[in-house]
This record gives structure tokens, sequence and C-alpha cells, in this order.
């Protein structure tokens, strides 16, 4: 006699196939995420966190060393404008060889600079107070009161903005600014800087650089411009005059 099963037994091969599945992708997932965490042992690391707001406008700031707020002579003529925007309306203008008074100025970073380490470095910096004209309450200057340093690691970013000359420079770090910070050695030595020191990083080699410079900051510099008459604005051309540099000799009594 022969019966009819009234269903089919379920096939094993299916079954173990999909088990075996499921455990190599647990395995893989498992490979993944132990590489994530540092495969040589390291902790997971944590996202930078975001760079400085921009733009960013440094009151005061005279971008390079030896610069100098002063009596300036115009190289050729100068359109001043009523505030510190291209489209304002022009307050006055200046006129080639003409003297005027360079009160002030304002560097307006429009885009940070970026700089990295192959080292672990401690940075100097300064904590600086501004100077403030007591007629105009604007800013002529800054003094340094008291130091510290901070500490940067491998892979972290040292966001750059204003330069001020002698390796010093307005910084931004793990979310806090810093006014004046001492980078002499280890970014702004002729080396090290990726536009001025780039043959010269290639004959000595990367190991004497304990950081680079990735990417340089971009900035706008205005001038707050007064004439014999009086009259106030700013430019944006400073480059137009002489005598922003303390020692060039025609402008020094």
């Amino acid at each position: 006699m022969v019966f009819s099963a009234p269903f089919a037994l379920p096939s094993t091969e299916g079954t173990v196939q999909s088990q075996f599945n499921a455990i190599l992708m647990l395995v893989v997932m498992i490979g993944v995420l132990a590489g994530a965490s540092g495969a040589c042992g390291g902790p997971m690391k944590r996202a930078e966190p975001d760079g400085p707001p921009v733009p960013f406008e440094d009151e005061g700031a005279c971008p390079f060393e030896a610069c100098v707020y002063r009596v300036w002579i115009a190289r050729e003529p100068v359109m001043v404008r009523t505030e510190r925007r291209t489209d304002a309306p022009v307050a006055f203008g200046v006129a080639a060889q003409e003297k005027v008074e360079a009160v002030t100025g304002v560097v307006v970073t429009v885009r940070a600079g970026r700089a990295g380490f192959r080292v672990p470095v401690d940075l100097h910096y300064f904590d600086v107070n501004d100077i403030r004209d007591p007629q105009t309450g604007k800013v002529i200057g800054r003094r340094d009161e008291g130091d510290g340093s901070i500490h940067v690691e491998p892979g972290q970013t040292l966001y750059l903005l204003t330069y001020h000359g002698e390796g010093n420079t307005t910084a931004w770090f793990q979310g806090r600014l810093y006014q004046s910070m001492d980078a002499s050695m280890e970014l702004f030595n002729g080396i090290c800087d990726s536009e001025d020191g780039r043959r010269r990083l290639a004959a000595y080699g990367p190991a004497n650089c304990s950081g680079t410079i990735i990417e340089h900051p971009e900035s706008v510099w205005w001038v707050q411009i007064r004439n014999s008459s009086g009259q106030v604005g700013w430019t944006n051309e400073p480059d137009k005059f002489h005598c922003s540099y303390a020692f060039t000799p025609e402008c020094n009594p």
C-alpha cells in the first residue's frame, strides 16, 4: 500500500545556510567595530570640534611683522569709503603722494587656515588686553597679560586666523580663541611653511618640522584713514600706501 504524505518535510539545508550567513555577518561587523575603535589598542577618536566662526574680525590688528599705524603716504590715488564694505559710498579720495593718518585697522578672516602636527607639541600663548584710544574707544594696540600653553596631538587641527609677525598668530583650538600664540619654531620657521618654505622643506625633509601649515587663512585688511581735513573712512587697499612698515627709511624722521 502506498501512502501519500499530507505535507513535505522541511529541508534543513536552507536553514543551515541562513544561520551560517548570519554568523559570518556578525563576525564581519565585530571586525569593523574593532578597527574603528583602534586596531592598535587606541580608543575610538571623537570628531574634531568645529573651527572658528567666520568671518572673524580682529579689531586693531596690524597683520605683519613691524606693521604700524601712523602717517602713511599714498603711492597712487585711493578711494576711501564710508564703511567697511566694497559697495559703500565713497567718503573722499586720496591723491598720490598725499599724507594721511592710518588710525587703526580690522583684519577680517573670511576662511580660517589650518595647521597639523606630526608629533605632540606644546604651544605657548599670551592673554591679551586691548589698548583703546580714550577719546574714540578704538583699539590702538594690545598688551600681553599673563601666559599659558596648549597641548596639541597629531591628528588635531590648529586653526589659523590673523598672523602678526615673528611667529605670532591669532589661533583657534578646541573651541577657544587665542589672540596671541607663539608658533615661531613649530610652524613659521621658513621650513614648515607650505608656501614660503616648500623648496627648503624638500631639502631638509619633513622630519625637521613638528608642524605643517596645511592651508593659509584668507583675509581682508581694512584700514581706517583720516585726511588733513579731518574726514574719516575705510579702505581695503593698504598696499597702495607707503609707511605701514615701521622701518621704511623715508617714513622715519
